[in-house]
């Protein structure tokens, strides 16, 4: 049987159906293209932000480093606890040197009068007390030729150390001679001085005393300790180096 033509009433059913399908098509397209819109424009805002706030960074970094270097304040210490600066400047004047200068070699010392029992009361070294730095003077003591022989600066750790290595000595080397001797000949040709920078801004002396016969060792104007190569080794060099003495002559090593 054959089938019935279609009309056009026939027809409109399948175009509407395209046409809705078409439009659910462009409509989705739509929707897609907002979407992805929408989403260029929240990555576009979220690059902006973080661009804002790196160049923020920047920025900051850029006046902190021209702080730096047009000098930011320094900390200041507010107490002796503060720093080791501060501890020392509290603890008392027994740290603080001599001045600078203070302890050169004098042209014209006391010991060229003649006193062979070591400095005067009051200037001898307090082996006790911290020393810190030396100045030693070699002196010519014969009479009408008194002279400044040589010198020589030591830092606080070796003036230190001279001290230490002195105050460990008995009163007398039983190892030297013991002379007998005329009081012409008791009077040494030279001597040694040594000038301590100390804590209390006064410089301290102990007199080295190696030639003629009326005293020998390291005298301090209270007590007297024996000639010992081991102090003598740490300054007696360059101009403060003598040839020889009359106790040097039978010391080893120095």
């Amino acid at each position: 049987m054959p089938e019935p033509e279609c009309g056009p009433e026939q027809e409109l059913g399948p175009k509407l159906a395209d046409a809705f399908q078409t439009q659910a098509d462009s409509l989705s397209g739509l929707r897609g293209r907002v979407m992805a819109a929408e989403a260029r424009r929240r990555i576009r805002k979220r690059r902006q932000t973080l661009v804002a706030a790196a160049a923020a960074v920047v920025v900051v970094v850029a006046i902190g480093g021209v702080w730096s270097a047009i000098g930011s304040p320094s900390p200041v210490a507010t107490s002796a606890g503060d720093s080791s600066t501060g501890e020392a400047a509290g603890a008392g004047t027994n740290d603080a040197p001599s001045a600078p200068g203070k302890s050169a070699c004098p042209e014209v010392h006391p010991i060229f009068q003649g006193d062979n029992g070591g400095p005067a009361a009051g200037t001898g070294l307090d082996l006790a007390m911290p020393v810190y730095g030396l100045q030693a003077c070699r002196y010519r003591l014969t009479t009408g030729a008194t002279m400044l022989l040589g010198s020589g600066s030591f830092n606080a750790s070796t003036a230190q150390q001279i001290v230490d290595d002195i105050k460990v000595l008995p009163e007398r080397n039983p190892d030297l001679p013991v002379f007998k001797c005329a009081p012409s000949m008791a009077q040494p040709s030279e001597a040694i001085v040594l000038r301590f920078d100390t804590g209390s801004g006064v410089v301290r002396e102990i007199w080295v005393q190696y030639d003629g016969c009326a005293a020998v060792g390291f005298l301090t104007g209270s007590r007297t300790y024996g000639l010992y190569a081991p102090p003598l080794k740490l300054f007696m060099t360059g101009t403060l180096r003598p040839t020889g003495g009359t106790y040097l002559d039978g010391l080893q090593g120095w």
